[in-house]
């Protein structure tokens, strides 16, 4: 919380004793501020009903505690922004690869059926489709993982308007 006012009336000393009640934080003490300040603990406790010091002090402690909830939320936030970026990055480059590799089975395939043909022999019947089906597995799990990129993409982009 920003500004912690002084009430109407209050005066001068007693408002900075309640300031310095308030900076010992969720487990003050009267004692302790007492001993500082230089006066009776009965006294501080006095001032304390007089003054509201425990319902002020506890909106202001709770004022502190979403001030500081809400800041820890908008850093793992951004903290997770930046892990989903990179996941996005690393999965694209493994699209990449995954599809570079399926480009060359393919070439491969097309190479191994010219030399069959040009030596005239003929391929056993399970060996091609068993080679065109790893070609196209190796192309749609290259799809499968740039989609899950592109969703991570369009998640940060939803994230980013919001």
């Amino acid at each position: 919380m920003s500004s912690f006012p002084q009430l109407p009336g209050e005066p001068a000393d007693a408002f900075e004793q309640l300031l310095l009640h308030r900076d010992f934080g969720p487990g003050r003490q009267f004692s302790r501020t007492a001993e500082v300040v230089g006066c009776s603990e009965s006294t501080l406790r006095r001032r304390a009903e007089q003054w509201n010091w425990v319902e002020r002090l506890a909106k202001y402690d709770s004022g502190v505690l979403q001030q500081t909830s809400e800041a820890r939320t908008v850093e793992d936030l951004e903290r997770y922004k930046h892990q989903l970026e990179g996941f996005r990055e690393e999965q694209l480059e493994r699209a990449r690869i995954v599809g570079k590799r399926a480009e060359e089975l393919l070439v491969l395939v097309e190479r191994s059926l010219r030399h069959h043909l040009e030596a005239g022999t003929v391929l056993q019947g399970r060996e091609l489709p068993s080679l065109i089906a790893a070609a196209c597995k190796a192309y749609e799990g290259a799809m499968n993982i740039e989609a899950t990129a592109l969703g991570v993409a369009a998640f940060l982009e939803d994230d980013a308007r919001a």
